[in-house]
């Protein structure tokens, strides 16, 4: 039977400038012990600097913290959505998308977590899709000196109702100094931790690690439910994000994740022939051009 498998801890480089930064974590520098999570920014942004573009293969998420400006997002499929203030939008990439996000007013600060999830090969050509988690439907379990916003998925008996395109947990927590919170792992799922601020030691069956601002740890392989404990040192924040690993390979170019070669090639052609669609820009105005068939 299998243990817990921990990585490394990793504090990944602040990048950008103060138009757009973040630290930037990614799967393959955790030993494969993310999965199905391909990586994840905690960033900060005040204009559009990525524009429209393509994502395929994988599912894009935007959690927006509840200290942002909303986040505007517009999709080639015409999900035209505002991603409020500690809200998420989960987009479905499947066989392909295209999508831009902006700040809700122009140089406003977005703050909040973009996560890519992979998607089983057998659903990469599926439709994509768009699921909107307002903040008024994020169950929350509160205690003395204890926040956790059960953003998607669930912990212990509080669970996210609202159903999404895979399984995944995903916690924001908020303790404060010498408070404490526990979740269960589920068997053979994989578990990230990010440090958002202050310090907590993270406890498992075999080991206590001190994590601060910026560290990532991952953690999966374990074939027993595994009691995850979080105790606050200062008062502190931290992300918890937990799915089923698919332990299938990944072929990716930019924001296209594909299980072979060929299939991210005819991603890339599917793309440029318009079967995903475009938004053309126009100063600040976004036209939809739908897919063609």
């Amino acid at each position: 039977m299998n243990k817990l498998v921990l990585s490394t801890v990793i504090t990944p480089e602040v990048q950008g400038d103060e138009q757009f930064f973040a630290r930037k974590a990614r799967g393959k520098d955790f030993e494969g012990l993310m999965d199905p999570i391909i990586g994840f920014d905690h960033f900060e942004l005040k204009h559009d600097i990525f524009g429209p573009h393509p994502h395929a293969g994988m599912s894009a998420i935007s959690y927006v913290f509840e200290n942002s400006a909303p986040y505007h997002s517009v999709d080639s499929r015409g999900n035209n959505i505002v991603i409020t203030p500690g809200s998420l939008l989960w987009t479905y990439a499947g066989k392909g998308v295209v999508h831009s996000e902006f700040p809700v007013p122009d140089g406003a600060t977005v703050e909040g977590l973009q996560l890519f999830v992979n998607i089983p090969a057998s659903k990469k050509q599926e439709d994509p899709k768009s699921v909107f988690i307002d903040k008024t439907a994020i169950p929350e379990i509160t205690d003395e000196g204890v926040r956790v916003r059960v953003v998607c998925g669930e912990s212990g008996k509080t669970v996210n109702k609202i159903e999404t395109p895979d399984s995944l947990t995903l916690l924001h927590i908020f303790l404060e100094a010498g408070k404490e919170f526990s979740h269960l792992l589920p068997a053979q799922w994989s578990g990230t931790v990010l440090a958002v601020e202050g310090y907590f030691d993270f406890m498992t069956n075999q080991t206590t690690i001190e994590l601060e601002e910026g560290m990532v740890i991952a953690m999966a392989e374990s074939d027993f439910e595994e009691p995850l404990k979080f105790i606050g040192i200062t008062n502190c924040e931290l992300i918890l994000i937990s799915g089923k690993p698919l332990h299938e390979q990944l072929f990716s170019k930019g924001a296209m994740v594909m299980d072979s070669e060929e299939a991210l090639a005819n991603a890339g052609e599917s793309y440029k022939n318009g079967k995903m669609g475009f938004i053309e820009m126009d100063g600040e105005t976004r036209k939809i051009i739908h897919p063609v068939s």
